[in-house]
């Protein structure tokens, strides 16, 4: 982090938000997470089951249970995490272990992953739940324009899509720098205010920090590792943004999506 960044933070006793990482059934990834939270000044992170600890991409509600029951075990061990419902908007009671597990604190959905794209009557009770809970929806998100062996992963469009038609939801459309066409991704996102854009992914093109501010302005964009904290921070880091933008970036927009 740079030095004036960091002093900026820690002026005010407070550190980085990621909005999007992940936990794990083992243990030992899940200390290796911490310490690298530790080593970057991530204060607080919001994290969901990894979804490939789940065995399928689309998992049995069982299974699903089992991942976020592992996460709710962690955030109370673990005062830095915040907890993401992993749901699977193919399996009926999902949405009702969403419901509980909110009541008993954890912060948004998702990250909602390749199962199914969200969108219809699959969405909707996602929706309606996060709507009335008050709380994000992460959606992992491809950016591609080219043909693609991933039918049901969700696309800008589908995001757009969503937005529109539950605009009193705040939707997180995952991991901008996760690969494909980032600027058609940004710009079909433009026009839905109530989406926020994660930074995050482990392609280091130059310019996407910078374009991400020019096309969506600096309110809605978040800090977000998917657990590269290197990456993360070294393109944030290394834009040429003010220092004012980082920080905003850093952690003030993650509290105002989030709320808490």
């Amino acid at each position: 982090m740079s030095r004036d960044v960091f002093a900026s933070l820690r002026e005010k006793g407070v550190g980085i938000i990621d909005v999007h990482a992940h936990v794990f059934l083992d243990d030992s990834l899940n200390i290796k997470l911490l310490r690298y939270m530790k080593i970057f000044s991530v204060e607080r992170a919001y994290v969901s089951i990894y979804p490939f600890d789940l065995g399928s991409l689309n998992p049995s509600h069982d299974v699903v249970k089992k991942g976020n029951y592992k996460v709710k075990e962690l955030c109370i061990r673990e005062r830095s995490l915040r907890g993401m419902v992993f749901i699977n908007p193919l399996n009926l009671h999902d949405v009702d272990l969403a419901e509980r597990l909110l009541k008993e604190g954890f912060s948004g959905i998702g990250e909602v992953y390749r199962s199914t794209r969200l969108r219809g009557k699959v969405a909707e009770p996602v929706m309606r739940l996060a709507i009335e809970y008050d709380v994000p929806v992460l959606i992992h998100t491809a950016h591609r324009l080219y043909p693609r062996d991933r039918p049901r992963e969700n696309t800008p469009l589908d995001i757009k899509a969503l937005a529109k038609r539950y605009p009193r939801a705040r939707i997180i459309m995952s991991h901008i720098a996760g690969g494909g066409d980032w600027e058609y991704a940004l710009r079909i996102v433009r026009e839905t205010p109530n989406v926020y854009v994660d930074l995050g992914g482990s392609v280091q093109d130059s310019g996407i920090v910078e374009k991400a501010v020019a096309i969506l302005g600096h309110d809605r964009l978040l800090f977000a590792s998917d657990n590269l904290y290197a990456q993360a921070v070294g393109r944030i880091e290394s834009s040429n943004v003010d220092e004012e933008v980082k920080i905003k970036i850093y952690r003030e927009n993650a509290l105002r999506v989030f709320r808490d």
